[in-house]
């Protein structure tokens, strides 16, 4: 099975992974129409800025929601972070009602729709790419819950779309078993 793998040498933190992933599962698939959020900004020093993600979806204009994070340790390293898919899965183990799984293809999905914002899935990943998406809740009853987010490996697409994005092929498409012949120095 093939995997996106972050090599933090080629990465320039442009963020363009993120960009490419908030396009690609937009309703529109359109760069503009995608960022609707007035203010939105990848940059952590600003985001004070960025409206709430609860306020937002109430004026009708979500806060668009990535599913890999550009890391930087402060250091001048960063790397693009996603799910690993990984084979045995911390997230999927952690999960008691199901809504994370192992697909036929080793893909680590989430039914949406089963999942209801415990977040045992967040906690349990080693590598930090499970999020929530604030923007849906599946507890009737409960305002503002919200359910797990997590990379699914672009399924319309042959190569996801962050590896298609990335200026420097900072992010590569390859299969598990090629891993081990990159080192990865960055620490968590």
């Amino acid at each position: 099975m093939k995997v996106v793998f972050p090599i933090e040498e080629r990465c320039i933190d442009c963020h363009l992974c993120e960009v490419a992933c908030i396009v690609e599962h937009s309703e529109t698939k359109d760069p503009i129409l995608a960022y609707m959020v007035e203010g939105l900004s990848f940059n952590e020093e600003w985001s004070a800025f960025t409206p709430d993600p609860h306020e937002a979806l109430e004026a009708g204009k979500p806060k668009p929601l990535n599913r890999t994070r550009v890391r930087n340790n402060g250091a001048g390293v960063s790397f693009s972070m996603m799910c690993r898919h990984c084979e045995e899965p911390k997230c999927v183990e952690a999960c008691k009602n199901g809504s994370l799984y192992i697909a036929e293809d080793g893909r680590i999905l989430l039914n949406e729709d089963k999942c209801v914002g415990c977040w045992m899935c967040i906690m349990a990943c080693p590598w930090g790419a499970i999020s929530r998406n604030p923007t849906r809740g599946n507890v009737k009853g409960l305002e503002r819950t919200a359910i797990s987010h997590k990379c699914d490996l672009c399924p319309d697409r042959e190569i996801p779309a962050c590896v298609m994005a990335c200026p420097t092929e900072a992010l590569i498409y390859i299969e598990k078993e090629e891993i081990k012949n990159y080192e990865v120095r960055f620490s968590r």
